[in-house]
C-alpha cells in the first residue's frame, strides 16, 4: 500500500497498524449489508455488517466531502469504529488495497482533512514523478547558463546599463525633493522601490504636504518587497486624504498574509468613506 500525504509533505510506503479503537466484529448485531456513516469534527462513527466495501467508502465520501476515484470493490466488511480520526479509518477499511490519500489544511478547524482519495493501484514513484525531469532541466539550464559567459562587449553594455539605471534613479531621487508637487508625483513614479531608494519613499509617503504626491507613491509600493514597505503601507491607511487610503489598501493586496489581519482589521472596521471602505474590504478578503 502506498500513501501520499501532500500537505503534511511527506511520504508513507509501510501500512500502519490498525489502532485500537477500531474494531473489525461490531458488538451489536446488524443486519447482514447494513451500514451507518457519521463524520463529525474530523472524526469517524462506522457501524457495518457485511456490507460491500464500496458502498462504505461512497457513503463515507458524501459525509466527509472528500472527492472519490478508483476501483471500488464489493468485499464484504464488518466494522465498529467509533469517533475515530479520519487518518486511522482509512487504513483500516483499506488495509489490502493500494491507495493514494491527499489532504489540506481546514483553517477554521485548524486541521487536516481528507481532499481526494483515489482507491486502486498507484505506482510507487507518482508522487515524485515529474519531480526528477523538472531538476535534470532547471540543472541542465543553469549548466548552460555557467557556460555561455558574456564577452567584454556584453560586459560594458551591461555596466552601461546599471550607470544610466543608478544616474536616472539618483535624478528622479532629486526631484522627489523638489517644491513642485508635480515634479515629486513624476519623480515618485519613476522610483524603483528598493535599497535606499525604498527609504526615501517611505519618508516622503508621511511627510509629503501633497496627498497627490503620498498617493502616487502608495501605488508605487505595491511592487516593494519585505515587511517595511507592508508597515509603512499600513500606515498610509491611516492617511487624512481618501485618495491615500485607497491607494495604500490596493497596494497591500500584493504584500499582505494572515499576519497582518489583526493590524488591519480594526482600521478597515472604522473606515468611513465608502469608497475606501471598499479598497480595504477587497484587500482583507485577497489576505486571508
Amino acid at each position: 500500500m502506498f500513501l501520499v500525504f501532500t500537505a503534511c509533505g511527506r511520504e508513507e510506503r509501510s501500512k500502519p497498524k490498525p489502532p485500537p479503537s477500531v474494531v473489525e466484529k461490531p458488538e451489536s448485531a446488524m443486519a447482514q449489508g447494513e451500514v451507518r456513516v457519521e463524520v463529525r469534527d474530523g472524526r469517524v462513527t462506522i457501524a457495518c455488517q457485511e456490507a460491500p466495501r464500496g458502498l462504505v467508502i461512497e457513503k463515507l465520501a458524501r459525509q466527509a466531502g472528500f472527492e472519490l476515484s478508483g476501483d471500488l470493490d464489493s468485499q464484504p466488511v464488518t466494522l465498529a469504529v467509533d469517533d475515530v480520526p479520519m487518518d486511522q479509518v482509512i487504513p483500516t477499511l483499506l488495509k489490502d488495497l493500494a491507495y493514494r490519500a491527499q489532504w489540506s489544511f481546514d483553517k477554521e478547524q485548524s486541521r487536516h482533512a481528507l481532499a481526494k482519495l483515489e482507491v486502486g493501484e498507484v505506482p510507487a514513484t507518482v508522487a515524485a514523478s515529474h519531480k526528477p525531469h523538472i531538476t535534470d532541466a532547471l540543472r541542465d539550464r543553469l549548466r548552460a547558463m555557467r557556460d555561455k559567459r558574456p564577452s567584454e562587449k556584453q560586459k560594458a553594455e551591461a555596466a552601461a546599463r546599471r550607470e544610466e539605471k543608478a544616474r536616472s534613479q539618483a535624478d528622479a531621487l532629486e526631484e522627489l525633493r523638489s517644491s513642485n508637487p508635480d515634479m515629486r508625483i513624476e519623480a515618485a513614479g519613476e522610483i524603483e522601490p528598493e535599497g535606499p531608494a525604498l527609504v526615501s519613499l517611505m519618508s516622503s509617503l508621511s511627510s509629503d504636504a501633497d496627498p497627490r504626491v503620498r498617493a502616487k507613491i502608495a501605488g508605487q509600493l505595491a511592487d516593494a518587497d519585505g515587511c517595511v514597505a507592508s508597515m509603512g503601507l499600513v500606515g498610509a491607511t491611516a492617511d487624512p486624504d481618501p485618495g491615500v487610503r485607497c491607494a495604500a489598501w490596493q497596494s497591500l493586496e500584493m504584500n499582505c498574509d494572515e499576519s497582518m489581519l489583526p493590524q488591519m482589521q480594526p482600521t478597515c472596521s472604522k473606515e468611513s468613506d465608502p469608497k475606501v471602505r471598499e479598497c480595504c474590504a477587497s484587500t482583507l478578503e485577497m489576505c486571508e
